[in-house]
């Protein structure tokens, strides 16, 4: 392992396994040492790890990430209330959990990364992420600890382009892409987010895998300055970013829908809390107040956000 220092915090990146390494045989020190998420206890998780890792098939490829910080492209906490049962706020739509007992440490998500469209000829943009803590009227706001992929699109007259960025980022501090990491619309996604201890934790690992390419990677790093994890809230997030430079939303994109499966979060007593047995969130503009995406709590480990703002010409 080894560690870089990047404009805001830092990284950690692992050694790569060697060929035919199993993860379900490993040692603990093994699975930190090449960046694999640590195998949970109790057979369903097992069973369920050992279905991911064979579809993922024989060729598949960790690969050393590399690192770009975006100072200016912003998620953060959700800071609204409830109405009628339902969480909104003017950034985040999904679900949101809270652990009963105990502390959230380890939370993961799957997801086909879905095609995007702007409404019109600016700029647009979205994230997708999974995470702990955020969520301000649960007493979790002050930080957000996330990974998942941010899509920016543009239009050129008749043709569109995408560009998918896979990311992680311990909120106050910026998000971080991994550059090399080839993400593109239409990609099964995995991604397992994990803390050391849950509660008090600063120090954090992101695990991706693309079933789609057959490539993975991992990563590890650091909470801000002042910033430890509280393991109040998990959430599954389709999110509006805001350019922090000039102190405004960023365009949203039509992106259709997103289906989160396998929603679940650990506990530090080893409980598992499913996505779609919380609250779910919608989002509205900032600028029209219409609502923009829906969450949709669509089964116990399966979440829906909905993309219902305008629609883009034709």
């Amino acid at each position: 392992m080894r560690r870089v220092t990047l404009s805001h915090g830092n990284a950690i990146v692992f050694d790569l396994p060697p060929k035919g390494f199993d993860p379900l045989k490993a040692s603990a020190a093994d699975l930190a040492r090449f960046g694999f998420p640590s195998v949970p206890e109790g057979s369903r998780h097992r069973s369920r790890l050992q279905r991911a890792l064979q579809q993922l098939g024989p060729g598949f490829q960790m690969i050393t990430p590399e690192f770009q910080v975006l100072p200016n492209k912003g998620s953060g906490p959700r800071r609204h209330g409830f109405v009628a049962g339902t969480e909104e706020g003017t950034i985040w739509s999904g679900a949101v959990v809270t652990p009963g007992s105990g502390g959230f440490k380890w939370i993961e998500g799957d997801w086909v990364v879905p095609n995007v469209a702007p409404i019109d000829d600016r700029t647009a943009t979205f994230a997708a992420w999974i995470g702990i803590d955020g969520d301000g009227q649960k007493g979790s706001g002050d930080q957000v600890f996330q990974a998942g992929v941010i899509l920016t699109c543009k239009r050129s007259g008749s043709s569109i382009t995408v560009q998918c960025q896979p990311f992680w980022e311990w909120f106050p501090d910026p998000p971080v892409v991994i550059s090399n990491f080839s993400v593109n619309p239409g990609d099964l996604l995995s991604v397992v987010l994990c803390s050391r201890n849950g509660p008090g934790s600063t120090e954090g690992t992101v695990f991706f895998a693309n079933h789609s390419t057959g490539i993975g990677t991992s990563a590890g790093f650091s909470a801000p300055d002042g910033i430890a994890l509280k393991g109040l809230t998990a959430e599954w997030v389709v999110e509006v970013l805001n350019d922090l430079s000039k102190g405004v939303q960023l365009p949203f994109p039509d992106y259709g829908e997103v289906f989160f499966g396998n929603c679940e979060a650990m506990t530090t007593s080893g409980t598992s809390v499913f996505g779609g047995t919380g609250d779910n969130i919608v989002a509205f503009g900032v600028e029209s107040l219409a609502v923009l995406s829906e969450g949709i709590l669509v089964a116990p480990s399966i979440v829906k956000c909905l993309y219902v703002g305008a629609i883009p010409p034709a």
